[in-house]
């Protein structure tokens, strides 16, 4: 078995075990195709941002056939009226959401209605997703399908191909998007993947085009850990280059015209799903949290106190002690003070992060324990609130790469000061902990 655990091919082997293992299962759930959902079989390929991890594993899963549309959106927002223009929090969209509409329910004339709905944030798209049952693709899936062309699952060496996709990537926007019924299919019938919107994923936030080097100052101080490992595979792939490239400019508050969605689901789809919630500070964010010592929390039990918090994972053996070791001189440097404040800790690394991992990295910090808290929670509740903080993680060979973030949140859980450089002055961390402790 170790064997299999440790080594390339004995890894290979055992995707092979378990796909022969599944397959006949997968079989019959793909002939049950959701109406408007393309059954794709899943497989492999070679992502574009690590030139040395191996092919990654795309499960069977479902994805819509075309975008989804003014029309669709507007039969959201007339059930769900807190997503509509004039209530959003805008902790979930920016001023631009659904500015091409001419009102709440109204967005256009015909054309409109069956042209893509863009203008929408990550949130929204995800709770729109979510109001079906569904979920927005991840990275891998979205990437496995947009290989294809209209007559091969794989035309990514097809350089006809891609110079098509570079002529699009390399038009600006009109405004006047097409209907998304009608775009042309590839060949497993997914209309409108590319030369009309780009498109949110799920995991996004993952997406982190960097220098190749950890020696360049930039990336030291301000950008990811485990930078390094982000090389292009392909560089001659310039189009998905420039998919990833703009995936990483994004915030999950942002409203593009140029940028839609789709849904996806899963072949063992999760009953009962509900829209995701309106939320004011991250304290509002649904889910469930354990705390090193076994205990489930919400964020909202928080409430109460200023906050320092960081995210990240105990393995990490670059960025995450130096940022602890930057929370801890905070801590020192308010004294007493710091009775008050509390220190939080959010694991992207739900697998190896369990609380007995985490109350060994506590006592090996030697961190006070009436202060600190470590947590984690199961991989969306940790991407929901990684996109709110506006943090990048990314697995990369069973390790993460992630931007670096000290945030200083008040009692009601509201960013009032954030960090972003490994080895800041902590001058102004202090100085925002004081004035909020300041009658």
């Amino acid at each position: 078995m170790k064997f299999l655990e440790n080594s390339s091919c004995g890894r290979s082997l055992l995707w092979l075990a378990i796909f022969a293992a599944i397959i006949p299962v997968w079989g019959e759930e793909l002939n049950r195709a959701p109406a408007g959902m393309i059954p794709i079989g899943g497989g492999s390929y070679k992502p574009l941002y690590s030139k040395e991890s191996e092919p990654r594993e795309v499960l069977p899963f479902f994805i819509d056939e075309r975008l989804v549309t003014n029309r669709d959106f507007l039969a959201f927002v007339t059930v769900h009226p807190e997503w509509q223009r004039s209530r959003i929090e805008r902790s979930q969209a920016d001023v631009k959401y659904l500015s091409h509409w001419r009102g709440d329910l109204d967005p256009g004339d015909e054309a409109v209605l069956g042209a893509p709905a863009t203008n929408v944030s990550w949130f929204a798209a995800k709770a729109f997703c979510e109001s079906l049952g569904k979920r927005l693709p991840t990275q891998d899936e979205w990437e496995f399908v947009a290989l294809a062309d209209a007559t091969k699952p794989d035309a990514s060496k097809d350089q006809e191909f891609l110079k098509k996709l570079l002529e699009w990537y390399s038009k600006p926007s009109s405004g006047n998007l097409p209907s998304a019924a009608k775009a042309d299919p590839n060949v497993h019938g997914i209309r409108g993947l590319h030369a009309i919107v780009w498109e949110w994923v799920q995991d996004f936030n993952s997406s982190m085009v960097v220098g190749d080097s950890r020696g360049d100052n930039s990336l030291e101080r301000k950008l990811f850990c485990g930078g390094a490992s982000l090389l292009a595979s392909d560089v001659s792939n310039y189009a998905a280059f420039m998919r990833y490239a703009f995936r990483s400019s994004l915030e999950g508050t942002y409203c593009v015209n140029s940028l839609g969605f789709r849904g996806a689901q899963s072949t063992d789809p999760q009953s009962g799903s509900t829209p995701s919630g309106s939320f004011t500070t991250i304290y509002d964010l649904p889910g469930s949290w354990q705390t090193q010592n076994g205990e489930s929390i919400t964020l909202a039990q928080l409430r109460g106190k200023p906050r320092v918090i960081t995210m990240g994972f105990t393995r990490c053996e670059y960025a995450c002690p130096r940022i602890f070791s930057d929370m801890q001189r905070i801590e020192k440097a308010l004294g007493p003070e710091a009775d008050e404040i509390g220190f939080s800790f959010f694991s992207i690394d739900p697998k190896h992060d369990t609380p007995e991992a985490m109350s060994k990295k506590m006592a090996e910090l030697k961190m006070d324990p009436s202060r600190w808290s470590l947590l984690t929670a199961p991989d969306a509740t940790v991407r929901e609130m990684a996109v709110a903080l506006r943090f990048k993680f990314q697995e990369v060979q069973e390790f993460f790469a992630h931007s670096n973030l000290i945030a200083v949140l008040d009692a009601e859980g509201k960013v009032v000061h954030r960090e972003e450089s490994l080895g800041a002055d902590i001058t102004p961390t202090v100085a925002a902990l004081r004035k909020l402790l300041t009658p």
